[in-house]
């Protein structure tokens, strides 16, 4: 958003903002709920918790960045993995 990508009166829509509602967990699980919570994904096949961290953490300061862009007006859609559409 700091290069200028897109245009005044310009939409952009972002998919998975929430992640798998790993952006929320992150905020509110305790670290031994989060061991737990990996180990039952592992054992599904998932990937890791840390890979999933890393892509959670990222959405999250995305996230962030936008609802402090005084430029931006953003509207989260909280279907599947998440959906934001910028303005």
């Amino acid at each position: 958003l700091d290069r200028d990508i897109l245009r005044v009166g310009g939409v952009l829509i972002v998919d998975n903002v929430l992640w798998k509602g790993r952006v929320l967990e992150l905020q509110h699980l305790t670290e031994e709920e989060r061991v737990e919570l990996m180990h039952s994904r592992q054992k599904r096949g998932f990937m890791s918790l840390a890979e999933s961290d890393k892509y959670a953490l990222a959405m999250h300061a995305f996230n962030d960045k936008v609802r402090k862009d005084e430029r931006l007006s953003a509207t989260l859609l909280p279907v599947r993995d998440g959906l934001s559409i910028i303005r």
